[in-house]
């Protein structure tokens, strides 16, 4: 046998043990994205983090529970500009429904459309927002509005009383969804002069992180932000109407804001953050 025979045999051995144990290992342990269906969403751990496309949400055969995923939506992208969004998946059976609304607590139970796939599942992706200064209620009621009447969610059984003589489904919204949006945020005036401005910076490694800029003078044992518990460094100031330019220091290092408003240069710093409070 010549050398490249050798060669040959060990790739398709290779190959043929990959397709092995691809097709073999049973589902709900090995998973891609192109293999997701409803028997594997059950099966799995409710806090596992999945990737669907919208060929899976039309190929879902049953209602599951209410999960935080990472949808490739190639369909819609030219909406917003992305192709992969992320939110919780709420779906709801019902094969006769010729129009299903999502309401929830969130907005006050404005409707949301739900789209049916060829098997008679409806579903609806509720956008993971970044909240500013306050951190929205981990507790979501909601429901579904069929054909004008109002259903909780039979694939679970977390809901309440809903004080009108029937139920309303709850989902307690976990980290990933509840993100908080980065960078600088004018929360409003602080005085007659003055604004409340937020800084808010993610380094869940660092030690300590101190906000310096043209406001305190480049000084970084002025202004020291203090640690979440989700890893985001933030300090509230209150500054007049102006222009300003910062940077971060975290731990030995100076860092440039992640999401700056705007970029300007520093004839010592370099790149640095710029805002304007008008």
């Amino acid at each position: 046998m010549n050398n490249r025979m050798q060669a040959k045999i060990p790739r398709q051995l290779f190959f043929y043990v990959t397709l092995f144990l691809f097709l073999a290992i049973p589902a709900g342990r090995f998973v891609t994205i192109f293999g997701y269906n409803s028997d594997i969403l059950t099966q799995g751990e409710k806090s596992d983090t999945k990737t669907y496309s919208q060929r899976h949400l039309q190929n879902l055969r049953q209602s599951v529970f209410p999960r935080y995923i990472h949808l490739i939506d190639t369909q819609n992208s030219g909406m917003n500009g992305t192709i992969l969004q992320s939110g919780v998946l709420f779906t709801y059976k019902n094969y006769q429904a010729r129009e299903v609304y999502f309401i929830s607590s969130l907005d006050r139970y404005k409707k949301h459309k739900m789209y049916r796939n060829s098997r008679g599942v409806w579903y609806y992706l509720l956008p993971r927002t970044e909240y500013e200064s306050k951190q929205p209620e981990k507790t979501v009621r909601y429901k579904y509005v069929v054909d004008g009447l109002y259903v909780h969610d039979t694939s679970h059984d977390q809901y309440e009383d809903d004080r009108a003589g029937g139920l309303i489904s709850l989902y307690y919204l976990d980290s990933d969804y509840m993100k908080p949006k980065e960078g600088i945020l004018v929360l409003g005036d602080d005085t007659q002069d003055n604004r409340k401005v937020l800084f808010r910076f993610y380094a869940p490694n660092a030690r300590y992180v101190s906000l310096i800029g043209s406001f305190n003078n480049w000084d970084s044992g002025l202004d020291r932000m203090q640690r979440t518990k989700d890893g985001y460094f933030e300090i509230v100031k209150s500054l007049p109407e102006g222009e300003y330019v910062y940077l971060y220091r975290v731990d030995e290092t100076i860092e440039i804001d992640k999401k700056p408003p705007e970029l300007k240069y520093h004839p010592v710093y370099g790149r640095v953050g710029y805002f304007n409070i008008k």
